[in-house]
């Protein structure tokens, strides 16, 4: 850090985890000045010297910070992809638009906290982590609480780890869960316990309810560690035990810890391990995305760059899960990985990301695996939701879609695409 170090700014969202982190600084006897963003911060936050800022407000955040004796800043807790029609922006944020539209476009997540620390930075602030300022909040090596590992978990976490560092370089989320060597799911759009609820709704349905496993969370390869650190929080471990699972596996000092006693209390009520490890670190990014194969499309619809970029990276995501498991679709909306299945249909893929989407108009690109069928089905519940068009990853000379798909499909205004596994070379088009 730059700054002071007993003088923090902390820009703040939803969550418990600003409280937590202001009252440890103070705690050592620091001091803070919060920035509450509108609509997204506790109110509890009040209790510290504070600024509310709408969240198109960087001018005044920046002003309130500066004039605090505040230059090194963190930003924590949970915050919404932007809603123009909730903005009252300031001067600074209309001299900032290009660069806000520009990393809003990017669609990943990554893009958008990389363009927000870039925000602030440019005017004059220093960007710190919750690790510089309160590492004691994160989980450190060993068993925090429960029991430890069984060999089967410790197991299925490694597996986790690797998945999630195999995916890093797609921006596809922090989590996943691994069951006795399958993966169950991995975190798209709808963040960890959203995630948790379906496994125990799949496993519910299935009678496969109590059958163990873990969570998995850590960062992102490459992600920026100075902000979206993972965490997890009392309601993590109620809906890990709710789902039948046996624990929690994250990175050592890689996550946070919310409502650590709170959390703790109730894992040992619930028989949960909680479990820092540090062998999740040894699995590294692989560097940039994989190269495309042949691409081809069918019909009379056509693709635009953005669909094109999107298909390329859902079949990148494909591949790399059916080097671990299973994989049947995922689904991106202008580069974001809303969903990504493994055992579930692309039907209920497709139905799981539209549930996550905002605005209307037709966008989005659904992307299957080549074990599935691109059926009239699929087609129609894609149309209901008003994604943009199909693609099946394959031979793009030799993939089994029907004439009356691709019929369909222009009946729809939808495209039909076909993409080559990312681990083959080459590139020919088809009309």
């Amino acid at each position: 850090m730059t700054g002071p170090a007993d003088r923090i700014g902390i820009i703040a969202g939803s969550g418990s985890l600003p409280r937590e982190v202001a009252e440890n600084i103070v705690s050592r006897g620091g001091s803070v000045h919060v920035v509450m963003v509108s609509g997204a911060a506790d109110a509890s936050l009040a209790m510290f010297p504070h600024t509310v800022v709408n969240w198109a407000q960087p001018g005044r955040a920046t002003a309130a910070l500066k004039t605090a004796g505040v230059r090194d800043v963190v930003l924590l807790g949970g915050f919404q992809r932007p809603d123009f029609r909730t903005a009252r922006p300031d001067l600074a944020f209309f001299q900032a638009l290009p660069s806000v539209l520009r990393f809003l476009k990017a669609g990943g997540d990554d893009a958008v906290l990389r363009g927000l620390v870039a925000l602030f930075e440019r005017r004059g602030l220093n960007i710190v982590g919750v690790r510089d300022v309160a590492n004691d909040l994160t989980v450190a090596e060993g068993v925090l609480a429960g029991p430890a590992l069984s060999v089967q978990n410790a197991a299925d976490a490694e597996k986790g780890f690797a998945l999630i560092a195999a995916l890093g370089r797609y921006d596809i989320g922090q989590a996943a869960v691994v069951a006795n060597g399958r993966v169950e799911a991995i975190e798209g759009a709808e963040g960890t316990d959203r995630m948790l609820r379906r496994v125990a709704e799949v496993r519910r349905a299935t009678g496969a309810a109590g059958s163990g496993g873990v969570l998995v969370k850590r960062p992102k390869p490459g992600q920026d560690l100075r902000v979206d650190l993972p965490a997890i929080g009392p309601n993590t471990i109620e809906n890990v035990a709710a789902a039948g699972l046996s624990g929690v596996a994250v990175m050592a000092e890689h996550v946070l810890a919310a409502e650590r006693d709170r959390m703790m209390a109730i894992a040992e009520a619930r028989g949960v391990s909680v479990v820092g490890m540090s062998q999740g670190q040894k699995h590294s990014a692989p560097s940039g995305e994989a190269v495309g194969g042949a691409f081809g499309w069918l019909g009379s619809v056509p693709i635009d760059a953005r669909g094109v970029a999107d298909i390329r990276r859902g079949a990148g995501i494909l591949a790399v899960v059916s080097a671990f498991d299973t994989s049947t679709a995922v689904v991106l909306d202008r580069g974001r990985v809303m969903a990504a299945g493994t055992a579930e249909r692309p039907v209920e893929v497709v139905e799981r990301a539209a549930g996550l989407r905002k605005g209307d108009g037709r966008r989005g690109v659904v992307v299957i695996d080549p074990s599935q069928r691109l059926d009239e089905a699929l087609l129609r519940t894609s149309d209901r939701y008003k994604f943009a068009g199909v693609a099946m990853v394959g031979d793009p000379m030799n993939t089994a879609i029907s004439s009356a798909v691709v019929q369909l499909a222009d009946s729809l205004g939808m495209f039909i695409a076909e993409v080559g596994n990312p681990s083959h070379d080459g590139a020919r088009g088809r009309a």
